[in-house]
C-alpha cells in the first residue's frame, strides 16, 4: 500500500474591472501592498523551527482517508513528517532534506531513499512541490518571487484584500486576510482562466506572538487531487526535539 498525499477542488477566478490601486480600505483601515509583503516576510522569518501535530485528509478520484500526522520542521533544509493511519496504525515516516529523502512506508516494509529533487519529491507525495515550497506551505503561505512587487491590481473583493499578479503565461491572485495582514489564500490560473492550483490558509491562531494559520489545504484541480492539514497544537522555534526514528532490520532497501 503507498501513501498518496494528493488533492481535489475545482475553482474559477472571479474577474473584478477595478483600477489598479496602491492602498485598499476595509472599514476605515487602509493597507499597502508594502504592509502586506512585510508582514508576510516577518512571519516567514520568525519561523526556524516548527512542531506541529494534527489531521492530514486527502482526495483523488480513487481514493479518501485521513490520519494523524507529527510534523518537524527545521529551516531551511529538514522536514520530517510521521504518519498515522486508523486506530493508530503506523502508516511511517518522509524525512526530506534541501538534497536527500528517506521514506519509510511500514505496510510494505520498504525504505526509498533518493536526491530531494521536485521529481523524486513527487513519485513520493504525488504533489508538484519543490522543498521550499514544503516550507513555505507548511509554515503560512509567501508571495513568489516574481510577485515581490508592485500588484498589477488591488482590489477588495468579500471583504478581503486582493492583490493580482500578471505575467509568464499565469496569473496569481493572492487573498490577503484583514485582520492578520497575512495570505488567506492564492490562486494561480492560466492564460484562460483555468485554476492551476490553490493554497488556503484559514483558523489563525496567535503562537508564540506570530500568527500561524492552523488549516491548510493545496488543491490541483486538473488532477483532481486535494491534501488538507488541520494543526491540533502548534509550537515554535524549539531546541529540545531531534529528528529520531528507526527501520525494522527486515526491511527493504530501494534507491532512486
Amino acid at each position: 500500500m503507498k501513501i498518496y498525499l494528493i488533492f481535489f477542488l475545482v475553482l474559477l477566478l472571479s474577474a473584478t474591472g477595478c483600477t489598479p490601486s496602491r492602498i485598499a480600505t476595509i472599514a476605515n483601515r487602509h493597507i499597502s501592498y508594502q504592509e502586506v509583503q512585510e508582514a508576510v516576510r516577518h512571519q516567514q522569518q520568525y519561523i526556524h523551527s516548527l512542531y506541529g501535530e494534527g489531521k492530514i485528509s486527502i482526495e483523488t478520484p480513487t481514493i479518501a482517508q485521513s490520519g494523524s500526522f507529527t510534523l518537524y520542521l527545521r529551516k531551511p533544509d529538514s522536514v520530517l513528517v510521521k504518519l498515522q493511519g486508523p486506530f493508530g496504525i503506523k502508516v511511517g515516516f518522509a524525512l526530506i532534506t534541501r538534497n536527500e529523502f528517506v521514506f519509510y512506508n511500514s505496510f510494505e516494509n520498504k525504505i526509498i531513499r533518493g536526491t530531494a529533487s521536485e521529481k523524486n519529491i513527487e513519485r513520493i507525495l504525488h504533489i508538484r512541490l519543490t522543498f521550499d515550497d514544503m516550507l513555505n506551505l507548511l509554515g503560512g503561505g509567501t508571495f513568489f518571487d516574481d510577485d515581490r512587487r508592485t500588484p498589477d491590481e488591488m482590489q477588495i473583493v468579500e471583504e478581503q484584500w486582493t492583490f493580482v499578479y500578471k505575467g509568464h503565461n499565469v496569473q496569481r491572485t493572492y487573498w490577503i486576510d484583514p485582520t492578520t495582514s497575512l495570505i488567506g489564500k492564492i490562486e494561480q490560473c492560466d492564460t484562460n482562466g483555468k485554476l492551476l492550483f490553490e493554497e488556503r490558509f484559514s483558523h489563525f491562531q496567535s503562537v508564540d506572538g506570530t500568527d500561524i494559520p492552523f488549516n491548510i489545504r493545496i488543491t490541483q484541480p486538473r488532477e483532481q487531487q486535494m491534501l488538507s492539514v488541520v494543526y491540533s497544537d502548534v509550537s515554535l522555534n524549539t531546541t529540545d526535539w531531534q529528528f529520531n526514528f528507526s527501520f525494522p532490520p527486515s526491511a527493504e532497501q530501494v534507491r532512486w
